[in-house]
């Protein structure tokens, strides 16, 4: 099958080129073009150098599409399968909900949307839509990740009763990044968005079940462009489970490594396991498992699943109830931060 890839939105922060990554998960069992692209300045903070409807026609281009000076051409246009809505969160909700009511496939980045209400009419629509959803978020499908999940499916481990993620990213901002007030307009939160979605949707998985209610705490530690755009840079959340506690831990640290900092540990009745840097070790035994972590490949492989669930139903890596569960986590954790105490999740 060939499918036609619309794109609304490119460099915008906070999202990655999601429709080249589903250009490089076809295989000989299927194809994939880019139909048409559509950017400009209204769909978010960008990193572009020069004028962004400009650039986007250069975009457009490149993959030999057409440039749609409007969103809505792309989302209806009937060669357009999958949307790659890659929009600020305060910009998703309108065009997710706008190609899934059109019966087109969707796969944008974390959050889902910028509030709960609107991440709860995206899952509404495609519950109803003969589209499907993927949000790109969270370690789990990485192989360690991955196989630990296994490891817990099994009942190695036991109950869960605490799981924690720790996931710095390293090296400071991001090269050409300047977090600016729009931006920070434009998304929930700072890094307990950015960065802590990806720990949270990871945390959830390890769990096996929603959280209850969460404690977060929120800094500003390392950058003054995070301060002065109103952006933490760190973030601490202790999550209730109901029988399991939860610990994420979150930051953009200054000193660059040539790899991000990610520890996670998974505590049961009857076992204990631990991933640091590119190792799983799991006890009682100990058993341990070794893996080169390759980025590139391991997001390919995510849109492969991607392309599977739309081909046979199932689902995808990540999916939209999981982002309207990380939403009302995010809501509650920001709520938290301004009462400072536990707020209820959901």
């Amino acid at each position: 099958m060939t499918y036609g890839i619309g794109v609304v939105g490119v460099w915008v922060w906070g999202c990655h080129s999601l429709e080249q990554m589903l250009l490089s998960a076809c295989g000989d069992e299927r194809q994939a073009r880019i139909v048409a692209v559509s950017a400009d300045d209204a769909y978010g903070a960008n990193n572009c150098a020069e004028p962004t409807v400009e650039a986007g026609i250069k975009y457009a281009a490149k993959f030999g599409a057409r440039f749609e000076p409007d969103w809505r051409a792309v989302v209806h246009d009937p060669e357009v399968n999958i949307v790659s809505a890659m929009v600020c969160p305060r910009k998703k909700a309108e065009i997710i909900l706008a190609a899934l009511r059109a019966g087109k496939h969707v796969v944008t980045d974390k959050p889902l949307a910028f509030t709960v209400a609107e991440a709860e009419e995206i899952l509404a629509a495609e519950q109803a839509s003969a589209g499907t959803g993927f949000m790109l978020c969270g370690y789990h499908p990485r192989p360690l990740t991955a196989h630990l999940l296994e490891v817990i499916a099994a009942g190695r481990l036991g109950e869960i009763k605490a799981a924690s993620v720790r996931l710095h990213f390293m090296g400071g901002i991001y090269p050409g990044f300047v977090p600016t007030k729009q931006w920070r307009s434009e998304i929930p939160s700072g890094e307990m968005t950015t960065i802590g979605s990806h720990a949270l949707v990871t945390l959830c998985r390890l769990v096996g079940k929603p959280a209850r209610s969460v404690y977060a705490v929120a800094r500003n530690c390392f950058y003054d462009a995070y301060r002065e755009a109103g952006a933490e840079d760190w973030a601490e959340l202790n999550l209730d489970f109901g029988g399991a506690a939860g610990h994420v831990l979150v930051a953009r640290l200054p000193y660059r490594l040539p790899r991000e900092d990610i520890r996670i540990e998974v505590t049961g009745t009857h076992g204990y396991a631990e991933i640091a840097d590119n190792r799983l070790t799991i006890w009682p035994g100990p058993e341990t498992m070794d893996c080169t972590i390759d980025g590139f490949a391991f997001s390919r492989e995510q849109f492969r699943q991607f392309y599977a669930a739309i081909e046979t139903g199932g689902e995808p890596p990540t999916t939209f109830a999981e982002g309207l569960h990380l939403q009302r986590i995010l809501a509650a954790g920001l709520e938290s931060i301004r009462q400072d105490r536990p707020q209820p999740v959901g």
